[in-house]
């Protein structure tokens, strides 16, 4: 069984690596594609990690969503962002 691990050892917030999340997303697609239901091409997800940014906020310092594409023709094309300056 997969499991949701920290990206790093001394990381005490959320799990960022999501092994067990995905399985039953991928899980959850091959029972829709089994049925009647027609299947999703993609997943999305908000995570709020982190600390808030200031007292009361919803936003946190690491904020982020995850997409994932169950069905690659839905990708077309890839890109490496650029690093921003030092």
């Amino acid at each position: 069984m997969p499991v949701n691990k920290a990206a790093r050892k001394d990381q005490s917030q959320d799990s960022v690596l999501r092994y067990l999340d995905c399985a039953v997303i991928k899980h959850l697609h091959t029972i829709i594609a089994d049925g009647k239901v027609e299947p999703f091409d993609t997943a999305r997800g908000l995570f709020p990690e982190g600390k808030e940014l200031y007292a009361g906020s919803g936003f946190k310092h690491k904020n982020h969503i995850q997409i994932a594409v169950c069905n690659t023709d839905c990708i077309k094309g890839v890109f490496l962002p650029i690093a921003p300056p030092q």
